[in-house]
């Protein structure tokens, strides 16, 4: 075993930066003082760990390896760091999770609010990203843990991680009041194709759950990034909104858009809290998932 875990770290620097002199600037040191240990180490461990780009470095099959065996043993010490910090009372630490737009403002939020003003010395690092980019940064060892919303099929996440459901939601069908649709006691799902759909894009569970369920029957118009801008479309009739209720029901209490009586109706899917089975939770996300599931009990 390498008994120098200053050139490991050198190496996790330049695998997230890909760049020797961004890793160099990251870790206070020279270019040439990283160039040497990224050779140190290859030259140890007898492979090479790096391909040199036009933008910088990538890592070879053999670096992919051994960076996901570095991070999750960075994880472990972080995570021991982390108990002794449990035991002082969490008076510092960092809290590191990640949401979509609709799970952090939906659910998350109200309990990272609570945390915050419980520990307020822990450092709070909360990336915003779709269900996909969340399971990979969970994966990569970059996350504590996420709250995800699902596709409709738990078979997407495996077995790698471990999953908490927290809260139920429900796909609608919305338009403003002066749309031909607005006013019929139900829809059926024909009936939707034969007028313009707003959509999320593909990179969302949303989006998988939607096309799953209705296949190439529904087709969409205009295809957006976020919920909100969804909504803003649907307000100018630029076609119905394909949206998670939560988002939509400040319109429909207003009546500023109306939800379509679908039928069949589309099935419930849920929120998910999920985190690696294998790798050990710091201080501050146990305690954040206790909170929380304290809360689910009640």
């Amino acid at each position: 075993m390498i008994d120098n875990i200053t050139l490991y770290k050198t190496f996790v620097a330049v695998a997230d930066s890909e760049s020797i002199s961004a890793a160099a600037r990251a870790l206070y040191i020279s270019q040439p003082a990283v160039s040497s240990e990224i050779a140190q180490l290859e030259d140890k461990l007898g492979t090479k760990l790096f391909f040199r780009t036009n933008r910088g470095v990538s890592l070879t099959p053999e670096g992919t390896l051994l960076y996901d065996y570095i991070k999750r043993g960075f994880s472990f010490l972080e995570a021991g760091e982390d108990k002794l910090r449990e035991i002082a009372g969490l008076s510092d630490g960092v809290l590191r999770v990640g949401a979509s737009d609709m799970t952090l403002r939906f659910f998350l939020l109200d309990h990272i609010e609570k945390f915050n003003r419980e520990y307020p010395g822990v450092m709070l690092t909360i990336t915003n990203a779709p269900t996909p980019k969340t399971l990979e940064a969970l994966r990569s060892g970059v996350l504590d843990f996420g709250v995800v919303s699902d596709d409709g099929e738990t078979a997407f996440l495996g077995e790698e991680f471990i999953t908490l459901e927290v809260k139920k939601i429900r796909d609608v069908f919305a338009v403003p009041p002066t749309h031909p649709l607005a006013k019929k006691e139900s829809v059926s799902h024909s009936e939707l194709s034969d007028y313009p759909v707003i959509m999320l894009e593909k990179n969302s569970s949303t989006r998988r759950y939607i096309d799953r369920i209705f296949g190439d029957e529904i087709q969409p118009r205009v295809e957006l990034a976020t919920s909100d801008l969804i909504l803003e479309f649907a307000r100018r009739n630029m076609g119905i909104a394909s949206i998670v209720e939560d988002f939509v029901r400040d319109d429909l209490e207003r009546g500023t858009l109306v939800k379509l009586n679908v039928e069949p109706a589309l099935p419930e899917r849920r929120f998910l809290l999920v985190y690696l089975a294998r790798t050990p939770l710091s201080a501050a996300a146990r305690r954040l998932i206790s909170s929380i599931e304290e809360t689910l009990r009640v």
